[in-house]
């Protein structure tokens, strides 16, 4: 009897059971991955890049899979309008929770109304994450979504999907998360620098070209509108005025020949604005540490941390007047003068842009501490 009762027990509290039989498989939705945004014929176009899951699980597993990725497109009037577009001609539930990375054209970037109409349906839809890595690009966007990742490994890992991964080893360009630009965007004073993509044709696979994505400038941003791109030659200053650097080289050259190679750690800069004879001017400090690679010169400690501080002093100098010529505050001046000076600010402006000039850098006080990596093999003094 007592076995009886417990089959009956257990059969009647089976049927309180919640099932999965409502649930959609995985392979049954479309996971975005990459949200590409263009601007083309006064339409705003929209494009998806989907990475097939199962085969980056196949792939990790051991077994030779190939990575599949596709790339749906559709436009519309307006954003919103593109997106319903797209679901119209989608074979599956279209899932936006996956995405990492947005890339606008110049096209869409040059029309300011399409970013904010992103920006107010990520606003408002429950799917979107801030934490979405934020691009730009003039080359076809198509072509950027479709160029695969070098070594067989899933574009997930690409410089389009995961960016710090290079920029912890290289950090010239530093990557931008999608909160920080919306801050940037609507705030005044403030520029935003969006990292500026291209295909690089530099990698090749059996001698057989592999074109691969790399960052290759910056764009500039400021008051909802798009003052121009610089690229990676003109803004090595940037780096220098960037919290998020952790590890970048320095050059140091006599006429083309390369004397040393000095890579630099433990970055720390300040940026001080005042008021002189009427007019904004800043001090800046930048200190840091450095180790040393390369020496193909007799130079001792001391020469080695002046020839350095030359070179990144005529780099902050350099990029500033870049920034300049496009009408662009490319180390965001205007916004540290608005925190500290309103009063004064709100007197200068003209329609939410300080007036800046080549005179407006008053000092850059540099220090340099070389502290490993062959200090051993020069001259102290």
């Amino acid at each position: 009897m007592k076995l009886i009762r417990c089959i009956l027990i257990t059969a009647l509290l089976s049927t309180l059971l919640t099932g999965c039989w409502g649930s959609k498989e995985i392979e049954h939705m479309i996971y975005v991955n990459t949200l590409g945004v263009d601007y083309v014929d006064n339409k705003v176009v929209v494009y998806i890049q989907m990475v097939n899951f199962s085969g980056i699980a196949k792939k990790e597993a051991g077994q030779s899979q190939e990575q599949k990725t596709f790339i749906g497109k559709a436009d519309g009037d307006s954003f919103d309008n593109a997106i319903f577009n797209l679901y119209a001609t989608s074979p599956q539930r279209i899932v936006w929770s996956n995405v990492k990375t947005i890339v606008f054209s110049e096209a869409a970037l040059k029309k300011g109304n399409v970013v904010n109409q992103v920006l107010d349906v990520w606003d408002r839809y429950y799917e979107f994450r801030y934490t979405v890595w934020t691009m730009a690009t003039s080359e076809p966007m198509e072509d950027v979504l479709n160029t695969p990742s070098i070594a067989d490994l899933s574009v997930i890992y690409s410089q389009l999907n995961s960016p710090m991964r290079t920029y912890e080893q290289n950090s010239i360009i530093a990557p931008l998360y999608l909160y920080k630009f919306i801050w940037k965007w609507r705030e005044n004073a403030e520029t935003v620098l969006l990292p500026y993509l291209k295909i690089a044709p530099d990698w090749t696979n059996n001698k057989v070209p592999s074109p691969n994505i790399s960052m290759s400038g910056i764009c500039f941003l400021q008051n909802e509108q798009f003052r121009g791109c610089l690229k990676s030659k003109d803004i090595l200053g940037v780096r220098w005025l960037e919290k998020k650097t952790q590890r970048t080289p320095v050059i140091i050259k006599d006429d083309k020949k390369v004397l040393a190679v000095i890579v630099m750690n433990k970055v720390k800069f300040s940026i001080r604005p005042k008021m002189k004879h009427g007019k904004p001017v800043f001090v800046i400090k930048v200190s840091m540490q450095g180790t040393l690679p390369e020496l193909s010169a007799n130079l001792n400690r001391n020469d080695l941390e002046l020839k350095a501080i030359k070179v990144i002093d005529d780099q902050i100098r350099e990029t500033y007047l870049k920034g300049l010529e496009i009408n662009a505050d490319v180390y965001g001046l205007s916004g540290i003068f608005y925190r500290n000076l309103p009063v004064e600010w709100n007197k200068l402006n003209v329609k939410g842009i300080l007036p800046l000039d080549s005179s407006s850098i008053e000092k850059i006080d540099i220090r340099v501490n070389l502290t490993s990596g062959g200090i051993s093999k020069i001259e102290n003094q």
